[in-house]
């Protein structure tokens, strides 16, 4: 053999890697046709019925809904406009005059949160807004849900939260409202 083709041997390329790499995207193309497949598929699931066949009970909750009568407007420090981000990143703070909110505890309209915290310790106290408490066999205050309606800020809902607190409600959730606009 000659120095040429010991040169010639050397060139030729090695195929097990691209014959590894089109197995692999043969294997992969076949899984996803599969996946395809899959979801054109029908699917008989129940109806009407989940994995349990007990009936739950609905669950007394009191629903606390924060409407916001006023926007109000943003008062922002001397020299600083809407929208101006401050040098550690964050938006600056701004104070908000003729924001109003008007808040329904149950079926009933209040207007300031003296108020609000009066009825929610009335209702606390009351014995038919104990339920049956399945943990302890016991009875226990009913669950308290705060709804917050678009335009309220993070402070009208945090005093609304203290105020259920604070009248004694342990189990405070969070619900719908109409969402954002």
């Amino acid at each position: 053999m000659t120095a040429l083709d010991d040169a010639q041997e050397e060139a030729k390329g090695d195929m097990t890697p691209m014959i590894d790499v089109v197995f692999l995207m043969i294997i992969f193309f076949i899984c996803i046709d599969f996946k395809v497949l899959e979801s054109k598929l029908p699917a008989y699931l129940p109806k009407d019925k989940g994995s349990q066949s007990d009936v739950v009970e609905p669950q007394e909750q009191l629903s606390v809904k924060i409407h916001v009568e006023s926007a109000g407007t943003p008062i922002y420090p001397e020299g600083v406009t809407a929208g101006t981000i401050s040098p550690n990143g964050r938006p600056y703070r701004f104070k908000l005059e003729g924001h109003r909110v008007k808040w329904e505890v149950g079926p009933k309209p209040l207007y300031n949160l003296a108020d609000v915290q009066k009825e929610l310790v009335r209702i606390a106290q009351d014995p038919a807004s104990q339920v049956p408490d399945k943990e302890t066999g016991g009875k226990k205050l009913m669950t308290c849900v705060i709804e917050a309606y678009p335009g309220t800020y993070y402070e009208d809902v945090a005093r609304t939260t203290d105020a259920c607190n604070a009248a004694g409600f342990k189990e405070i959730n969070f619900g719908g409202g109409l969402g954002a606009k």
